[in-house]
């Protein structure tokens, strides 16, 4: 669980590094929490950190890795290709047409993916994990 935030943190350090660097428009996704941090804090923060990381593990992880991996399902080949479309559908509704965040965001869900797996599908872990990166986030573009 820590390697697993450990890396989302240095992700998210990286693609704000790179976005700067390249000259890389902010996702709608990006735009719309920023205007919505800025109109109303506390309710966006508490909704970011708190009641997005359950609903998107619940979905992302806990329904889709259930459905997708049943017993006969379940070897490790399938596993690997199951992280890679459920990362794929994670980041594609994160992001618009832009190339940098859609490998951000595959990244996470890959690392989420993983995460969930190797913690025996506890959700708990993952939302756990998920919920420090969206603080860190919000920690890290206060300090900016």
């Amino acid at each position: 669980m820590i390697v697993a935030m450990l890396t989302m943190v240095v992700l998210i350090i990286v693609d704000l590094k790179l976005s700067a660097m390249l000259n890389i428009p902010e996702t709608s996704n990006s735009r719309s929490l920023a205007w919505m941090l800025g109109e109303a804090p506390l309710p966006m923060i508490v909704s970011v950190v708190i009641f997005s990381p359950i609903c998107e593990e619940l979905i992302f992880r806990g329904i889709f890795f259930s459905y997708a991996l049943t017993n006969q399902y379940n070897h490790r080949n399938y596993q690997m290709i199951a992280v890679v479309i459920n990362s794929l559908i994670f980041a594609s509704v994160h992001v618009d047409a832009n190339w940098e965040p859609w490998i951000y965001y595959t990244l996470m869900g890959s690392i989420l993916g993983t995460t969930y797996l190797l913690a025996k599908r506890d959700i708990r872990l993952n939302i756990l994990v998920h919920m420090g990166t969206n603080l860190a986030v919000f920690a890290l573009a206060a300090m900016s």
